[in-house]
């Protein structure tokens, strides 16, 4: 099971690492999505609502993605370690960082994703049982 969760992550981080963010056929209506420990810190529930958090931080960019460095299979949590990269809307200046997320897999949907900026706490957060 747990390979196919893998598998699953792959496919979302296929159009993340490209910027699309805009296909939700792998998740749950009812997802659960948290930047833990970002500068903007939230936490909301539904598809539209993700959607809703992620375009008032994609605002600020002309373009961004999110670009897998390494999935560790923790069971129903995958761990990506990955790099964020875009440039300014306004400014054009380049910013990355080396982030974390962890998505979690029930019966072939992404049921919630975590997104840290501290990739050690998220190492810990996704090898803890939920």
């Amino acid at each position: 099971m747990s390979e196919a969760n893998v598998e699953l992550v792959r496919r979302v981080y296929d159009g993340w690492s490209r910027g699309d963010f805009t296909h939700t056929d792998l998740f749950h209506p009812e997802i659960d999505f948290e930047m833990v420990d970002w500068p903007h810190q939230t936490h909301v529930r539904g598809i539209d609502e993700m959607w809703r958090t992620w375009r008032s931080t994609l605002v600020a960019f002309g373009d961004f993605r999110s670009v897998p460095t390494e999935y560790v299979d923790f069971g129903r949590n995958v761990l990506v370690l990955n790099r964020i990269e875009g440039s300014g809307k306004e400014s054009g200046a380049e910013v990355s960082a080396d982030v974390a997320s962890i998505l979690t897999i029930d019966d072939g949907k992404v049921v919630r994703i975590r997104l840290y900026w501290n990739t050690a706490n998220a190492r810990e957060a996704a090898a803890r049982p939920d």
